[in-house]
């Protein structure tokens, strides 16, 4: 069975990369939201915010995250939960999981399915506030990629998923 890798880019402040680096590492390391079995952090993908493709790359991500919430929306759709009220009725499963990923993709929690991740403001978006002080400081800015790597729980490819919060931690 193949390893599941999933991509994302952070984007953040910093004199220069290896501060940054130094920054995401630690941010992973201590957020309980997401565990891989390898990470690694790819300095040839990241980006300064003086480089030509740092607001396209930012862009793009942004709309990414944007498809994935237009994706769960969609499957949530399909499994007839259509309007709030749907909430009163909603089971434990399958459904209650895509709602969950979808709260987490708008409130700024970062998951596996985050493509691009504002750890300044702890979203998937960037003020315009921030936009500003990016514009006139580029050279403190860095969108730094990561690549974390899950390897496979089974024969199933989504019990690399099931078991994904438990990854790194004693099962009892």
């Amino acid at each position: 069975m193949k390893d599941l890798e999933i991509s994302h880019d952070i984007l953040l402040a910093g004199s220069d990369f290896e501060f940054c680096r130094k920054r995401v590492k630690r941010f992973f390391d201590r957020t309980m939201l997401i565990r891989y079995d390898e990470m690694r952090i790819v300095e040839s993908e990241s980006l300064n915010g003086r480089e030509k493709q740092f607001w396209t790359r930012l862009k793009d991500n942004i709309k990414a995250n944007q498809k994935v919430i237009g994706e769960l929306l969609q499957n949530l759709n399909e499994e007839g939960f259509e309007t709030l009220d749907d909430l009163h009725g909603l089971e434990k499963g399958y459904v209650s999981k895509i709602l969950h990923t979808v709260a987490h993709l708008l409130d700024g929690f970062i998951g596996i399915d985050s493509r691009f991740y504002n750890l300044e403001e702890d979203s998937h978006s960037i003020s315009r506030h921030l936009q500003q002080k990016i514009h006139a400081e580029p050279q403190n800015y860095w969108v730094i990629r990561v690549k974390g790597r899950i390897a496979p729980a089974g024969e199933d490819p989504l019990d690399t998923l099931r078991t994904f919060e438990w990854k790194g931690k004693h099962n009892d």
